[in-house]
């Protein structure tokens, strides 16, 4: 906490990769103060940079929040200026150095902003002069972000997508109690087998799961086979399968 950290880290990777859950992990696990805001829900400045000041004024269980209007950056630099040094005064032994970490999710609805707003969160830790970092997540790669105009390079950190082996791991964790561990793992390597070379979305594939597994079960609930007829189960589904993957992103089939 003591330590002035990289003032913006630009964090991007396709969708479902796990930005957004890795960072709240990291911050809550090791309680460092921050604000999270999600750039599609606050679509305009005015909305974002107030939303900000907001829960800045929640990091301090001692202060209750309030609505803070600002109409502009130079605002929000004077107003988060006065939040940080209040929360100094009320929790000395929290944040008396402390780190405070602004985390905007859906970062590419940024670049529909005013053109100043980018540039000046990157370099919010030299316009405060306060010890907080500013941290971008998103889809896409900072060649299309950077402004025309000269402005602050953010230490960028990329997001892998996640291997059938991750998948095949992930995936099968939710497997029902009702069915054994094996089943339901097997179930999900015949569902990538179909559907990985054309998605590789997590909750999209998580949404594909559950959706027909009923499906590959319908052999074992009708006595027709047991969980280890892997090759009869494959039979019943693959159909069904192929029919849904006409559609994948489109969710027709139910």
């Amino acid at each position: 906490r003591q330590q002035f950290s990289f003032p913006s880290i630009f964090i991007y990777g396709h969708t479902s990769s796990g930005k957004t859950y890795v960072m709240q992990t990291l911050l809550n696990t090791l309680k460092l103060p921050h604000v999270f805001v999600n750039c599609v829900e606050y679509f305009t400045s005015r909305l974002l940079l107030e939303e900000i000041l907001m829960q800045l004024q929640s990091c301090s269980e001692t202060q209750q929040t309030s609505h803070v209007p600002c109409d502009n950056f130079s605002d929000f630099v004077r107003l988060f200026k006065q939040a940080i040094a209040s929360q100094k005064l009320q929790d000395q032994t929290v944040y008396i150095v402390s780190n405070c970490i602004l985390v905007l999710d859906r970062a590419e609805q940024l670049r529909e902003m005013e053109a100043n707003i980018l540039p000046a969160f990157l370099r919010l830790q030299e316009l405060t002069d306060k010890n907080v970092t500013v941290i971008l997540l998103t889809e896409i790669v900072w060649e299309l972000f950077r402004p025309s105009t000269g402005c602050f390079e953010p230490l960028t950190l990329y997001f892998p997508d996640y291997s059938i082996a991750h998948l095949q791991k992930i995936l099968s964790q939710n497997h029902p109690p009702e069915y054994s561990a094996d089943f339901y793992a097997a179930y999900i390597n015949i569902l990538l087998g179909v559907f990985y070379m054309v998605c590789r979305d997590l909750k999209e594939l998580q949404h594909l799961a559950v959706l027909n597994f009923s499906k590959y079960c319908e052999p074992v609930v009708r006595g027709e086979a047991n969980e280890r007829d892997t090759h009869k189960l494959w039979k019943n589904i693959e159909p069904h399968l192929k029919k849904a993957m006409q559609t994948v992103y489109l969710r027709e089939i139910s």
